[in-house]
Order: C-alpha cells, then structure tokens, then sequence
C-alpha cells in the first residue's frame, strides 16, 4: 500500500475559503463597553512643584495637604520685656440712636398707609386664613390703630366699657310689653 500525504484542504466537501469583504460582513461586531478613565498619574500627591502651580490656578490658596514651612526653634527662647500698652481713648462717643418719636396722629396715617396692611385686609375680607408672620403682623397693627383711634377719640361710637346688664336694668320694659304708662 502506498502512502498518501496529508494534506490542508478539505476536500471537495469542505469549507470554503472566504475573502477578506466577506469575512468582514459575516463577523459579529464586538460589544461595546465604557472605557476606562486615564485618571490621574500615581504619586500626585508627592509632586510638590505641580501641586504649587494649580493650587494657585485654580484656587489662589495653598495646598492643605503641604505643611507649613516656617521654622520651629527646638530650644527655649527667653520672653521680650513687654513696653507698657498706652490705652488710647476714642476720639468720638458713640451713643444709641434714638427712634423719631411720633405724634399719634403721625402714626395713624403711616398705619393707614400701610400697602402691606392693605393687602392683608383684603385677603381677610375675602375669608383668607392668615397664619405665621402675616397674622403677627397684621393683629399688632390692628390692635395699635385701635389703641390710636381710642387715644385721639375717633372710635366708632360704641362704649364697651358699658356693662351690657347694666343696661337692660334701667330699661323699662314694662312700658313696651304691656303699654302702661304709669
């Protein structure tokens, strides 16, 4: 028997060579994932002279990280006499300033004035709920203009100092009722 050399192909059945295009067009992609940043060059820290530079660009303060340089004197250093301290006495007294006391007519009209007032009365006519420093406000400024309105005699014309029983005690009412005129 002889012997038969072996050979690369594959025979009349074999796969079939394809070219390089077609190869190309038969190839699953690669998947495609995030790189990876460069980040920084290790040792950063330690180069002193890079730190220096973009701490003041980009700051204009020092690097905390770097220690101060001034020397420390490592033996006991005797203390300076001290000069006696001149106490120096300001020039000017300074004294609190005193609030522009108002007529009461004066603040009636700047209470009546008042835009923000103002607003808050129309949101109380309108059934409005005031609550936090809108309702602060608005009872202390109330309860001023009254205490003005009082004070100067410009009130509505009822006295509640008047006790209400008081009242219905000294009217007859006998003469309404029942018409006597005893």
């Amino acid at each position: 028997m002889t012997r038969q050399k072996k050979t690369r192909s594959a025979g009349p059945n074999g796969l079939r060579h394809l070219s390089a295009e077609d190869a190309r067009k038969t190839r699953e992609p690669k998947e495609e994932t995030k790189k990876k940043g460069s980040g920084l060059k290790s040792g950063n820290r330690n180069n002193v002279a890079a730190i220096k530079t973009e701490a003041v660009k980009e700051s204009g303060k020092k690097d905390k990280r770097i220690g101060s340089k001034t020397p420390i004197s490592l033996t006991p250093v005797a203390e300076k006499p001290q000069q006696p301290q001149v106490l120096l006495q300001p020039k000017a007294s300074l004294a609190k300033a005193k609030a522009v006391e108002l007529t009461p007519e004066q603040e009636l009209a700047l209470i009546e004035n008042d835009s923000y007032l103002q607003q808050l009365l129309e949101r109380v006519e309108n059934n409005e709920l005031l609550t936090g420093k809108d309702a602060k406000y608005f009872n202390a400024k109330t309860a001023r203009l009254e205490q003005l309105m009082d004070a100067l005699g410009l009130g509505d014309g009822t006295d509640d100092d008047i006790d209400p029983l008081a009242a219905f005690e000294s009217k007859d009412w006998r003469k309404d009722l029942l018409g006597d005129e005893d």
